[in-house]
């Protein structure tokens, strides 16, 4: 049959399409690997492959919506290395071969956002990315993209030292490609960590990650001029919280990232006492031989207070000693507390409330729905 003739030749030129990834692939991994130096921590490793390969299996059994690149049910056998470099980025070359940076785990907060950096670079190579951008550019010679892939996916200049000086970068970079890249590979990982054990918030709070590094540090990422990857931007993370809200994902940043997260400690100026914590910072203190039970109930309400990102007045003094969040306790101070600080309850109320919205500054600059 005519028809079955047609679906032969094409799953043929499927299976010679990622022969070809592979190929090419393998072959810039090594030359990849001659420029960058590869980290040697074996539990640092570990965490990547492991993490890597459960993102791998989902891909592997997940036919992927494209918004951009090969729309085909591409499978590989995907490996994951980590590059010792200070610059916070991930990168993928053709086949599978996924590299993470240093830079970028040391601002990861959670096994959620890992998976959410590696979903992302799996899609770039489950979509086939390089070989779309060979289509749309067919000056630039398929020998050549790996590399120049890498040079702008990294934030490295070792990552492109092979290519550096080259002008075919420069036209690369110019063709607008990467938007759409980027763009089909944040939706394609977010497909993925919906099917996964992880929560897809974390690719949201590490983009949100990205973006207060580059709203902080400007000068440092300027220099890293035409290596520079595609930047986190308030558009795609507004694409992706409609994803999440697609799917039906609460955005709970504290789940997945402790920036976000009021946690429960022992107070070290106060015996006896609990402190809860935000970004680092004391918000208020817990006193009396309930203050643990007490300083974790608080900390959930506070945290899923705080996940709703609030505005400052909806944080407010309550009659009983309490703090209120949107007219809904939060906590109550009690004589035990006042007794401990060497305060009334009044001034308790007036400090925390004070705290408290000092952490909706914190909040409101780290996530990208206010900017």
């Amino acid at each position: 049959m005519a028809w079955q003739e047609a679906d032969a030749k094409a799953e043929a030129r499927h299976q010679q399409d990622l022969k070809t990834d592979i190929e090419v692939g393998a072959k810039y991994a090594v030359q990849v690997e001659q420029h960058c130096k590869l980290c040697t921590d074996p539990e640092v490793i570990k965490r990547v492959q492991r993490i890597g390969a459960e993102m791998a299996d989902v891909a592997n059994q997940t036919h992927s919506i494209a918004l951009w690149g090969d729309h085909r049910f591409n499978t590989f056998n995907y490996t994951f290395k980590v590059i010792q470099d200070d610059v916070p980025n991930a990168f993928s070359l053709p086949g599978g071969y996924i590299y993470v940076q240093t830079g970028l785990l040391k601002i990861i907060e959670s096994d959620d956002e890992l998976a959410g950096v590696l979903g992302h670079e799996i899609s770039h190579a489950k979509f086939r990315h390089v070989a779309q951008l060979q289509r749309d550019a067919s000056r630039i010679q398929l020998i050549q993209l790996p590399l120049i892939l890498a040079a702008i996916l990294s934030g490295s200049p070792a990552a492109g030292a092979a290519i550096e000086g080259s002008a075919l970068l420069g036209t690369t970079l110019q063709n607008g490609w990467t938007v759409q890249a980027e763009e089909a590979a944040d939706y394609g990982g977010i497909q993925l960590m919906v099917k996964s054990k992880y929560n897809a918030t974390g690719m949201l709070t590490c983009m949100e990650h990205l973006g207060v590094l580059e709203r902080s540090q400007p000068q440092y990422y300027a220099n890293l001029g035409i290596f520079r990857t595609h930047p986190p931007s308030k558009e795609r993370a507004d694409s992706m919280i409609k994803y999440l809200k697609e799917n039906g994902i609460p955005i709970q940043r504290s789940k997945v990232s402790t920036s976000f997260r009021a946690t429960v400690q022992p107070d070290d100026k106060i015996p006896g006492a609990v402190v809860i914590t935000f970004a680092g910072k004391n918000l208020f203190s817990l006193a009396g031989s309930d203050a643990l039970t007490r300083a974790d109930g608080v900390a959930a309400k506070l945290n899923a207070f705080l996940d709703t990102t609030p505005e400052l007045y909806e944080v407010s003094q309550g009659a009983d000693g309490s703090i209120l969040g949107r007219s809904e306790r939060l906590l109550q101070f009690g004589p035990e507390d006042a007794t401990a600080q060497s305060k009334t309850i009044a001034d308790l109320q007036k400090e925390t409330i004070a705290n408290i919205r000092t952490a909706l500054y914190t909040v409101s600059f780290r996530i990208w729905s206010v900017h």
